[in-house]
């Protein structure tokens, strides 16, 4: 048998770097939300929420959301729905075709036909509810013009006969796909004024109809484990993400709707609390320094990365190795599309907020305390691997992480277990690695999914974690398997 090891970038950009990064995307949504005004009505929340993580709609629209939408802003949206739908930007219309006067937005609707040659422009005009549904509607017909767009269905609504021939079709498409719901009166009531909260509803119910349609969902790593009368599903979780991850099969969602338990690494609602125990740890208290801990030329390029952010010398010397890696990683990953607030265990965990039950298998005490465990010489590896020497290295890096998400997404755990893992080397700080990233965390979570097979109160556990522990020799899947009935689900 060939040992194995963790490639150890693509393995610290997908299961460690977030311990740092997402301490501060939480507070920064968490404050986000404080503001009452800022929060949609009861029966939009859900659907706003999945519309941020989509990315469906620019910044300014996820506010005040009971104002009435212009056809500037009905544009806009729609113009985003289409870009997330297609994953591809959209080259806005030369202006001298409509006229230097007009947005980026409505150059970008001209150009994919949501906007038609004879159409009166009105940017600033109310957007009515009838509106929404036709611009949308061009919108699955121009980011999926394969579709089958015949709906021969009866329109039961009260106001049904007061539809325009012309926006006949459209109606009754997104009636027959469940993306337009009726109003409690048996109305649709499409000639009233459109305010924000429903467009991002609408749009978010589009926008899923297309994904799921095409194919175009997260398949995951995604296992059933079961035994005769228990049954835990286990996911493995890519830490950061970018709306393309999006959304999940209906089969995750599925399970997660059904578990009583949601389990994961660090349970990071307490932010401020694992934020302020990693500064205590973080930094050497002594007269200790990272210059007198690295080597110079890594020291040097730490410097020459740090420096520009404006972080003064006498705080990022006494830096610990490990936590200027992190640090590192986290200024890498805001030059890319990858967020931590959009995670997986991320978003898994806001959802289950007031609604389930949700366990620790490490904490981030733990995982902090481990960094700190790591021998000055595994931290110096750590560091200058994190320390791309030019762009080209530091693209190859984010390169590796888009084929591991792309693995992610078709739920190809074969691709993902050879893209974290290569042939093992003798060093003792591989070995150390290996054991104290991997290895040991392994078993402890395996004991722990076993525990929750075995409780006598059958409740169903939804365990996510690091893709990164599932896959491989030693990962959780591997080590179940014989004992228990495991499924894999695409």
């Amino acid at each position: 048998m060939i040992k194995r090891k963790a490639r150890k970038i693509v393995a610290v950009f997908s299961v460690l770097a977030v311990f740092f990064l997402f301490q501060i995307g939480t507070f920064a949504q968490e404050q986000l939300l404080l503001t009452a005004s800022n929060e949609p009505s009861e029966w939009a929340v859900e659907s706003v929420e999945w519309s941020k993580i989509y990315g469906l709609a620019p910044e300014n629209m996820y506010k005040n959301y009971t104002s009435k939408v212009t056809m500037d802003e009905l544009y806009s949206v729609c113009v985003s729905v289409y870009e997330a739908a297609t994953e591809q930007s959209i080259i806005p219309s030369d202006k001298s075709l409509i006229g230097d006067t007009f947005s980026e937005t409505i150059l970008k609707a001209y150009s994919v036909g949501l906007i038609k040659e004879d159409e009166k422009l009105e940017p600033q005009r109310e957007v009515t509810r009838l509106d929404m549904v036709t611009c949308t509607y061009e919108t699955i017909k121009a980011a999926q013009p394969v579709f089958s767009f015949q709906a021969d269905i009866e329109l039961t609504f009260n106001d049904a006969d007061s539809i325009p021939d012309e926006a006949l079709d459209a109606v009754k498409y997104v009636v027959s796909k469940g993306i337009l719901k009726g109003r409690s009166n048996n109305t649709l009531d499409l000639e009233s004024s459109c305010s924000r909260q429903e467009l991002i509803v609408f749009t978010k119910n589009a926008y899923e109809f297309v994904r799921y349609e095409s194919g175009k969902y997260s398949r995951g790593a995604f296992w059933k484990v079961s035994d005769e009368d228990s049954c835990v599903y286990l996911l493995g979780s890519v830490h950061v993400a970018d709306p393309s991850m999006y959304p999940l099969s209906k089969e995750i969602l599925k399970a997660f709707e059904e578990a009583d338990y949601l389990a994961v690494e660090a349970n990071v609602s307490n932010a401020q609390e694992a934020a302020l125990y990693m500064m205590e740890k973080a930094f050497y208290k002594d007269d200790n320094t990272l210059y007198k801990n690295v080597p110079k030329e890594v020291y040097n390029r730490f410097v020459e990365v740090i420096e520009p952010y404006g972080i003064r010398p006498e705080m990022y010397n006494k830096f610990k190795p490990w936590y200027a890696a992190l640090l590192v990683q986290n200024l890498l990953y805001a030059e890319s599309s990858f967020s931590s607030e959009i995670g997986i265990d991320m978003v898994l965990l806001e959802k289950a907020k007031d609604k389930k039950e949700i366990l620790e298998i490490e904490g981030a005490k733990f995982q902090v305390d481990l960094f700190d465990s790591f021998s000055t010489e595994l931290q110096v590896e750590f560091l200058a691997s994190s320390l791309a020497p030019d762009n080209n290295t530091q693209k190859k890096s984010v390169d590796m992480l888009n084929d591991m998400i792309n693995c992610w997404k078709s739920g190809d755990t074969e691709g993902l277990e050879k893209l974290l893992f290569s042939a093992e080397s003798d060093s003792d700080v591989d070995k150390e690695f290996n054991e104290k990233l991997f290895i040991s965390r392994n078993n402890n979570m395996t004991e722990k999914v076993k525990s929750y097979l075995a409780d006598p109160e059958r409740k169903t556990y939804l365990v996510v974690v690091g893709a990164g522990h599932m896959v491989g020799e030693t990962g959780i899947v591997a080590q179940l398997t014989g004992e228990y009935e495991i499924v894999q689900i695409k």
